[in-house]
């Protein structure tokens, strides 16, 4: 046998043996896995590469934002006792962010979620567009390509159909209790006032007493008068404020009982006067529904549903999401 090559056999053959040695002595310990990365990686999503160029077509619009609002002393402040910077902060936002959306895109074929022709071609189209605006000086800078541009936008457009597809079947049907907000006058006749210096003064049995006298006495005149309202019986001391609010936002204010009578209110009926210990209260309906506040509430209900199914699928996806940064990268990135 060849000297050198039978020298690389006994050589090969001490490693493998010392290998099964440690193995035999070390059970107990994992093998560690050392990640590697490419050159410009600055972290991979369960073994997905983000490149330098993805990392900045994410970052850089955010950064531009917050330098143009804040100035770029805002990268220094430090955000609680231990230190941490705000730019810290941002870039693990920004990497969460990005993490997110890979996680969700990545569960597209699973569920049979695919870009359709027509969505690749508009991305296609997108890319160009924002690849014309943007200076060529930057695409160098920040290593921005065509072909980043689409893999970014082509993620995030599957990351909003995988949303579609699982909350596709959440009911969009919502109670009027849930939603409607309604225009409301109302007087309040607090029973109590707080002086220049800060001190709390109750009213006068006497004074309370004629202040409910005068809001029944509003109510009965606005009552056989339809064509009246709050605002048209105001004095000094008794003026009229106008409220848009739901069934919740009455509950805060009222006792339940009374909340619930104001809010069955039709168009320009009044409520009872309502006596609570801290003041005395007489409402008007002026509109039984407001319908820009309804329809942002209906929005609003219909989106926590959805947020509700797909956190549940989320928070399953995140158990097994496994995240390697490259702290080289990482760490020079401001």
């Amino acid at each position: 046998m060849n000297y050198r090559i039978k020298t690389t056999v006994v050589l090969l053959s001490i490693c493998v043996l010392s290998a099964m040695l440690l193995s035999s002595c070390r059970k107990e310990e994992p093998e560690v896995t050392v990640p590697t990365f490419k050159a410009d990686t600055v972290f991979k999503v369960n073994g997905e590469e983000v490149s330098l160029g993805e990392w900045n077509l994410y970052a850089q619009p955010v950064k531009a934002g917050i330098d143009k609002l804040y100035g770029k002393e805002i990268w220094d402040y430090k955000m609680d006792a231990e230190g941490k910077l705000f730019g810290e902060s941002l870039k693990e936002n920004i990497r969460n962010r990005i993490v997110t959306v890979k996680l969700i895109a990545s569960k597209a074929e699973e569920l049979g979620v695919k870009l359709t022709e027509d969505d690749k071609s508009e991305i296609a189209i997108s890319a160009d567009e924002y690849l014309e605006i943007l200076q060529s000086s930057l695409k160098d800078k920040y290593g921005i390509t065509e072909d980043i541009v689409e893999k970014v936008y082509s993620d995030n457009l599957l990351a909003t159909k995988v949303y579609e597809h699982l909350t596709l079947n959440v009911s969009t049907e919502t109670e009027e209790t849930e939603v409607r907000h309604m225009v409301l006058q109302y007087m309040m006749y607090p029973k109590s006032y707080e002086t220049r210096e800060g001190d709390t003064v109750l009213r006068t049995t006497e004074e309370v007493t004629k202040k409910r006298n005068e809001l029944e006495s509003k109510k009965q005149r606005i009552t056989n008068n339809p064509k009246l309202t709050l605002k048209d019986c105001e004095t000094e001391e008794l003026t009229a404020s106008e409220l848009i609010a739901d069934l919740a936002e009455l509950k805060n204010r009222l006792p339940e009982d009374e909340a619930g009578v104001v809010f069955w209110l039709r168009a320009y009926e009044m409520s009872p006067l309502i006596e609570t210990d801290e003041a005395l209260l007489l409402f008007q309906c002026i509109k039984i529904k407001d319908e820009e506040s309804t329809n942002a509430a209906r929005v609003k209900v219909i989106e926590e549903r959805e947020q509700q199914v797909f956190g549940t699928a989320y928070a399953e996806w995140k158990k097994d999401v496994n995240v390697e940064t490259n702290e080289e990268i990482w760490n020079s990135l401001n």
